[in-house]
């Protein structure tokens, strides 16, 4: 596909239309800041509705700023969930290290709210209901770009152009690979892989509180709330596994075999893994790209800058980006390029401290991979430095 030759955007006498590939938080927040700068916004998602399950958002610093100014900050204070304890324990249950919510994170940090998935989505999806066309079941096939706009071919063999179109597709964006090429160029491996699943309450632990039990290269978390359950498996390996990302079977086998044999709550979390396919299992990985942007295509969130879920800020970082490029945007009214530019050239150093801090911090603490690693986990939880 060949990016566009001219920098400049629509004049400011046309009409403006843009096209949204993914209903996530940043294809909801992207939607929601197009419309409100005036362009006519399509939505697309591959799947049959608004991609629900998941655990909660963490809502902290910027994120509060820019939920407030789309007025939409009330409706999530009033979904928050209560403050929970984070705890780290040994096979005996023994609590090795914590850390809450308390004045003094409060004090350094700022204020810090969690909020579940699926509340957050439909938060999102009411501010722009009826003001975007929300098409589900569709997905891009190709992109062509000229100097006057991009032309989108859907699945369905429609085409359409657009003035610009922002792929918000998740970390294995289709908007990518079409614009940036197939591949995995741009995924950062982290050395791991991570199970999650989301049951009604187990009664492993009390509500509100989080718990993580590791052994060098393994790790079970489980986080309680009043009506569900989170587990969470993760495991480190020196190089990539092959497995079949359709055969959940086959990835159900791979967890239990790396878990079968510890203590602590484990062999009940096996138990609660059941047979079902309702659950989620991938690489521990992180998108870096040197641009997000060709022509009149840009990428937002996971598409173009995923942190991985080691960051705890997936869904802050695409509200932050999409307000970020709304921004950009807003002063270049007519010239995406310079708008593009700005928008990497603001939020590109924040992604990468996340990115670097995730990798090496994250990592770390929460997926040890020797004792090297335990070593150094241990003295964190000892003296209290635990960096998040």
């Amino acid at each position: 596909m060949a990016p566009s030759t001219t920098s400049a955007g629509a004049s400011s006498g046309a009409p403006r239309t843009a096209l949204v590939s993914g209903a996530s938080f940043a294809g909801l927040a992207t939607a929601y800041w197009l419309h409100r700068l005036g362009y006519g916004v399509t939505m697309i998602e591959a799947a049959p509705g608004l991609r629900c399950g998941g655990t909660p958002v963490d809502i902290e610093g910027e994120t509060i700023g820019i939920l407030t100014r789309m007025g939409l900050m009330d409706a999530v204070l009033e979904k928050a969930l209560p403050p929970r304890n984070f705890e780290f324990k040994d096979a005996d249950n023994v609590t090795l290290g914590a850390v809450g919510p308390g004045p003094e994170e409060e004090a350094q940090m700022g204020p810090r709210y969690e909020i579940h998935r699926d509340d957050l989505l439909d938060i999102l999806s009411g501010a722009i209901e009826g003001k975007v066309e929300l098409l589900f079941g569709r997905s891009i096939a190709q992109l062509d770009q000229n100097p006057e706009a991009v032309s989108a071919t859907f699945n369905d063999g429609r085409r359409r152009d657009f003035t610009l179109v922002f792929g918000c597709d998740g970390n294995r964006s289709n908007t990518r690979k079409l614009v940036f090429g197939d591949g995995d160029r741009y995924t950062f491996f982290m050395g791991g892989y991570f199970y999650l699943k989301v049951v009604p309450e187990t009664g492993l632990l009390p509500a509100n509180k989080s718990e993580v039990f590791s052994v060098p290269g393994r790790t079970a978390m489980l986080n309680g709330y009043n009506d569900r359950t989170d587990i969470g498996f993760g495991f480190r390996t020196a190089g990539q596994i092959e497995y079949d990302y359709r055969d959940k079977a086959q990835q159900r086998r791979l967890v239990r075999d790396h878990f079968d044999q510890l203590g602590w709550k484990v062999p009940d979390m096996l138990a609660c893994m059941g047979e079902d396919n309702d659950f989620y299992f991938d690489r521990v990985t992180q998108i870096r790209m040197p641009t997000w942007s060709q022509g009149r295509v840009a990428l937002v969130g996971d598409a173009g800058y995923c942190p991985s879920p080691l960051a705890g800020l997936g869904g802050s970082m695409a509200i932050i980006g999409a307000g970020r490029l709304a921004d950009a945007l807003e002063r270049h009214p007519d010239d995406y390029g310079s708008a593009f530019r700005d928008y990497e050239h603001e939020l590109r150093p924040f992604v990468e401290q996340v990115q670097e801090r995730a990798a090496t911090e994250g990592l770390q603490m929460m997926f040890p991979a020797d004792e090297a690693e335990f070593a150094e986990r241990d003295r964190k939880l000892a003296t209290g430095d635990l960096g998040f």
